[in-house]
C-alpha cells in the first residue's frame, strides 16, 4: 500500500499524541510505500521550534525527535519535490478548497503519486481529499479499516 502522511500526521510517529499508536500500527500492517513532502522537513522543525519557546517540550525530546526524523528521512520515506507543476496543482486545490498553502501542497503531492491512503488529521484537509477522490485516514480517530 503506498501512503502519503502529511506533516500533522507525521508529527504523530515522532511525539506522543492522540494516533500515534494507530499510526504506527499502519505502519506496521499495511504500508509499503511511505511518501512525504520535502516541505514536511521544514514544517515540522517548525512545530518542534514552537513547541519549545512555549515550553511544551524539553529540549531532549525535541532533539531525540528531530534526530529519529533525520533517520527516517533519509531511509524510510520517499520525498516528493516541489516542482512549479506541484505548486500549480496545489496552488488550483487551495483556491477550490478551504486549505492553508502548505496543505494544499500535501494534497496535490498525494495526488500526483496515486496514493492509496492519505493519512491526515486536519478536517478541512480530510474533506478536500475525499472531494478529489483520495481515500483519507485520520489516526486519531482510530485503528485504520481496509
Amino acid at each position: 500500500m503506498k501512503i502519503f502522511l502529511d506533516t500533522s500526521t507525521l508529527a504523530k510517529r515522532y511525539m506522543q499524541e492522540p494516533g500515534s499508536e494507530e499510526l504506527e500500527d499502519l505502519f506496521s500492517s499495511v504500508v509499503k510505500e511511505v511518501f512525504v513532502s520535502t516541505l514536511a522537513f521544514a514544517e515540522f522543525a517548525a512545530a518542534i521550534g514552537r513547541k519549545l519557546r512555549k515550553k511544551e517540550i524539553l529540549e531532549e525530546s525535541a532533539a531525540k525527535a528531530m534526530r529519529e526524523l533525520e533517520k527516517d528521512w533519509h531511509g524510510l520515506f520517499i520525498k516528493i519535490p516541489l516542482t512549479e507543476d506541484l505548486a500549480t496543482s496545489a496552488a488550483s486545490l487551495a483556491i477550490q478548497y478551504p486549505l492553508k498553502g502548505a496543505d494544499a501542497v500535501h494534497l496535490a503531492s498525494a495526488a500526483a503519486i496515486d496514493a492509496d491512503l492519505f493519512v491526515v488529521s486536519d478536517d478541512l484537509l480530510i474533506s478536500a481529499a475525499e472531494k478529489i477522490g483520495i481515500k483519507p485516514y485520520n489516526p486519531a480517530a482510530g485503528p485504520f479499516r481496509r
